[in-house]
């Protein structure tokens, strides 16, 4: 695979793969690199060809987080302002993940560290190689967390976790990762890349605009009231009887049809 884009975007069956390609620095990424993934995810956004998003890993690492060797240790000005500007790539990357009306699948081949792991943490579904491993590094290098992982970590792991991971520089396997809630399966290396397919083809298949309604409900529903939560779950509700796909769902259903067609299969 040529190291010559920083990030490659292939869409195939309704998948829109998107490859961190640096492998020679584990897939570690600078200001370039973010800002070519930013416009693939937008891409994957305006696609109506692209159902569903796999994140992932050229080589033997998903991802690991921000490339620190490209800065300047002694000139304090200067890494102040390379770290301002890698934290807005990383950060409005990060949003995009989160705020596209689309699926997005983490498929976690190998490490995952500090903005890599928060980038798992941001997707909506995660899936690891048993060689996978997640880290989260920050006071490691003596920076503050960032990532998005003040927004994500606790909520997915629980607070004593979320700490633990934290505070104590732990590393975690993939079967934890699995056991914390960090990803949704593992899988053997060897059968690893057929079920990330199968998984994002069944996702790509789903009825893209009510998984878009389901992302947004449970990203903002962690700030609304129960009676703001409820208001818009209404919303939606009625917004998405005016696509086809609920005349042909409720159609189903009154003939007596009690399959399920989007059942996803992460077994």
């Amino acid at each position: 695979m040529a190291e010559d884009k920083p990030i490659l975007l292939t869409v195939a069956d309704g998948v829109a793969t998107i490859t961190f390609n640096r492998p020679h620095a584990k897939n570690s990424l600078d200001v370039a690199a973010l800002a070519a993934l930013f416009t693939a995810l937008g891409t994957c956004e305006d696609r109506a060809d692209v159902g569903a998003v796999v994140l992932t890993g050229a080589g033997d690492a998903f991802c690991a987080g921000v490339n620190l060797k490209g800065y300047d240790l002694e000139d304090r000005a200067a890494l102040r302002a390379g770290f301002r500007e890698v934290a807005m790539w990383w950060h409005q990357m990060l949003h995009r993940i989160v705020r596209l009306p689309k699926p997005v699948l983490a498929a976690v081949n190998g490490i995952a560290v500090g903005g890599g792991l928060g980038m798992v943490l941001a997707s909506d579904l995660a899936v690891c190689s048993e060689r996978a491993a997640f880290f989260a590094s920050w006071m490691a290098n003596g920076v503050a967390n960032d990532g998005g992982s003040s927004y994500t970590l606790a909520k997915i792991v629980g607070f004593r976790r979320a700490m633990e991971l934290m505070l104590t520089n732990r590393t975690l396997s993939a079967a934890e990762a699995v056991e914390w809630g960090i990803c949704n399966r593992m899988y053997e290396n060897a059968a690893f890349a057929e079920n990330v397919g199968k998984i994002a083809r069944q996702l790509a298949d789903g009825p893209t605009h009510l998984q878009a309604y389901v992302k947004e409900t449970f990203h903002e529903g962690w700030r609304r009231s129960l009676e703001e939560a409820t208001e818009y779950e209404c919303q939606n509700i009625l917004a998405s009887l005016d696509h086809p796909y609920a005349a042909q769902r409720l159609a189903a259903f009154k003939r007596g049809e009690r399959t399920n067609p989007l059942m996803i299969d992460l077994m």
